[in-house]
């Protein structure tokens, strides 16, 4: 007895040494962090989604202890792109399990989304999905930060609810997953062009900077952080349009606490806030950038970690902020600056003349570092004047002119040049240039070209002499040459059109489609992949035997037609446009055909003898060589059966019924019915009832 005790003694000690090497082993997190300002063409262009997820890596690897390698980072990714950085994430993983450290895999999105999951650029991707391909991931801890309409919807899966907190202890070793969403399944997810960012993900980088440690020991946890984002983002947007937000959450976590997201003591600059400060402040770098913004209470200090730089901090007072402080630092590698209520200084709210609105700075004029004249608006808008090349590295809204090329890296307005622009940022506004325009990022405007519009989504206009190219567009596509898209909504009007799926019209002389709905082609020759492609062949009671190309959609179509016939030895000519309404049920369709035929019949040049009723009776005279026209109109009525179903499309017996009208402008008649009377409406013109009969091969 005494031996077993010593064995299960010893077993216990090792597993006990096993278990505490395994809670002190080194924690590595990996990041797949996604921004998607474009949701698809039936969705609003967003405009801080992608700086978001790059506003919330960036504190993850100054103050979370994560390795920029450790990151995967996806700008406007669609449904195939985001599958595969998940994918690669559990690829990252799995080979990290080697090594044999303790795992946490965190995923953030920020986008478009509705109740059924995350929209990439117009693509579904389904939160049940989503969470699948997230727990094969093989890590002790899920994150998933969901910035997104409808974000909520994921946290019902399981049972999640509204929650203002996580059940957590505070400590290390925790084991599971959770899910921490910007609004409840029934609300939008705002984003505000004060703060330049999405209200949830503000807050959210806030608090991990350091806002929320309200216990003050230098760590921000998961409970902290969405407690600080919770609070702020309901307070900040119960008044706005989009009405009052609830972050919500979904949680299973097991083990002794919670986990530490950042680490204030790990930044090599940071801010003290003193204990006797009270109210809200505002971090901004370069009286621009809004880092951070927290209501400060008094009695307890708070520290931010801050990258080395200038900083402007504003601290509104009184009721309703009515008092406005500002305080200028600036921070060193490794230092660490208190700001007390002494370092601030009033601001003079100034008084304008604007209707329902308060400047707080007046106009700036400057000349920049690349001699283009800068015009400082106010309300972060900017008016940029280049003589040549205009070229904006640091962040610009507003708009951008320049004699020859506008180039702006991030966050662009409108640009007007005479040569080309560059938007490498999304674009809300206009391009408009003499040659080329050419956005890296979506544009909410349109762009005007003298020749190239290329954009991988456009909300509005892209007009050009030549050639559009854009991923997806809601609006209207015009070009003297052509029309290239991925997803239309609206009208592609150009010479050749071409486009993967269509919700609207295909105006030109040729347009493809993969699909059409909602709106029609109308050209010379349409292809749409699931609409009306179809060869006809025919003879009717004139005994033309024609050749029809028809296309178009499921219901409506255009069509092409060749005919000829012999008559008195001589060979006749018909060619003809049609337009036609197609219904189809199983194997038979009927059809209602618009057809006009212009009907030539050739004439040899050469000597001609005339009877005319003057002296002399008989002139000869030469006729070069000619052509007799006549034009019939044609209405028909047609029904078919399909026969063979396994032959590009089918096969159709087709029949049918006609009204006709043929117009002689003077010339003999060539053509009549055979098996009845043309009747005499006037001069030069012939009704008269016919048919057809033939074969249709294709859809």
């Amino acid at each position: 007895m005494n031996a077993l005790i010593r064995w299960v003694a010893v077993l216990l000690l090792l597993l006990g040494t096993a278990a505490s090497s395994l809670a002190n082993s080194p924690i590595r997190r990996l990041v797949l962090a996604a921004g998607a300002n474009n949701g698809g063409i039936d969705r609003d262009l967003l405009r801080y989604a992608v700086s978001d997820a790059e506003n919330f890596v960036r504190v993850l690897e100054e103050m979370g202890g994560i390795d920029p390698a450790d990151v995967l980072i996806l700008r406007e990714p669609d449904r195939e792109s985001f599958t595969a950085g998940l994918s690669e994430l559990e690829r990252r993983v799995q080979l990290a399990q080697r090594r044999g450290d303790r795992l946490e895999v965190l995923l953030y999105y920020s986008g478009h989304a509705d109740e059924e999951g995350l929209l990439l650029s117009g693509e579904h991707l389904s939160y049940s999905d989503l969470r699948t391909q997230l727990k094969k991931v093989p890590a002790g801890v899920h994150i998933a930060v969901l910035d997104a309409c409808a974000s909520g919807a994921i946290t019902r899966i399981k049972g999640g609810r509204r929650q203002q907190a996580f059940l957590a202890d505070e400590s290390f070793d925790m084991r599971g997953y959770a899910f921490l969403t910007s609004s409840s399944a029934d609300e939008t997810a705002q984003e505000s062009d004060q703060i330049g960012a999405s209200f949830f993900t503000h807050y959210l980088v806030s608090g991990m900077r350091g806002a929320a440690d309200v216990t003050g020991d230098g760590r921000v946890t998961l409970n902290e952080a969405y407690q600080f984002a919770f609070s702020e983002t309901l307070a900040r947007t119960t008044g706005t349009l989009g009405g009052a937000q609830h972050p919500a959450y979904d949680i299973k976590m097991s083990g002794t606490g919670d986990v530490v997201m950042t680490d204030v003591r790990n930044t090599t600059a940071g801010l003290v806030l003193a204990e006797a400060l009270d109210g809200r402040l505002f971090v901004r770098r370069g009286r621009r950038h809004l880092v951070a913004e927290l209501y400060k209470p008094a009695g307890r200090a708070i520290e931010m970690g801050l990258e080395p730089g200038s900083y402007t901090v504003s601290l509104a007072t009184g009721a309703a902020g009515s008092a406005l402080l500002a305080a200028d630092i600036a921070l060193e590698e490794g230092q660490r600056v208190e700001l007390a209520r002494s370092d601030f200084h009033a601001l003079n709210m100034e008084t304008t003349a604007l209707r329902g609105a308060r400047q707080e700075e007046g106009l700036k004029v400057a000349l920049s570092e690349n001699n283009n004249v800068d015009i400082d608006m106010g309300a972060g808008y900017n008016l940029s004047l280049g003589l040549f090349a205009n070229t904006q590295e640091e962040p610009f809204r507003g708009m951008q002119f320049a004699w020859l090329v506008n180039q702006a890296q991030r966050r662009a307005g409108s640009q007007v040049s005479l040569i080309g622009n560059l938007a490498m940022q999304d674009l809300r506004g206009w391009q408009a240039t003499g040659t080329v325009n050419w956005s890296v990022g979506a544009v909410q405007g349109g762009q005007v070209a003298g020749a190239l519009n290329i954009a991988p989504q456009v909300r509005g206009w892209q007009i050009a002499t030549s050639t559009n190219i854009v991923g997806n567009i809601r609006g209207w596509q015009i070009a003297g040459g052509s029309n290239i898209a991925r997803q239309v909504k609206g009208v592609q009007l150009g010479a050749l059109n071409i486009a993967s799926g269509v919700k609207g019209w295909q105006i030109g002389l040729v347009n493809l489609s993969g699909d059409i709905s909602g709106g029609q082609p109308l050209g010379l020759l349409n292809y749409s992949r699931t609409g009306l492609f179809n060869v006809n062949g025919w003879r009717d009671e004139t005994g033309i035997n024609g050749f029809s190309l028809s296309s178009g959609s499921r219901t409506f179509y255009t069509s092409l037609s060749l005919g000829f016939f012999e008559d008195s030895g001589q060979r006749h000519w018909a060619t003809g446009l049609g337009l036609g309404l197609q219904r189809t049920r199983g194997v038979f369709f009927t059809a209602l055909e618009l057809n006009q035929y212009r009907i030539t019949r050739d004439v040899d040049g050469g000597n001609y003898r005339f009877d005319i009723a003057v002296n002399p009776p008989n002139v000869e005279v030469e006729l070069g060589d000619a052509k007799i026209e006549n034009y019939l109109t044609r209405l028909r009525l047609l029904g078919g059966w399909k026969v063979l179903d396994d032959f590009s499309g089918g096969v159709s017996v087709v029949a049918g019924l006609s009204l006709n009208m043929l117009w002689t402008e003077g010339n003999q008649r060539l053509v009549e019915p055979q098996y009845s009377q043309a009747q005499e409406m006037g001069d030069d013109v012939f009704f008269w009832p016919g048919f057809s009969v033939g074969l249709r091969l294709g859809r």
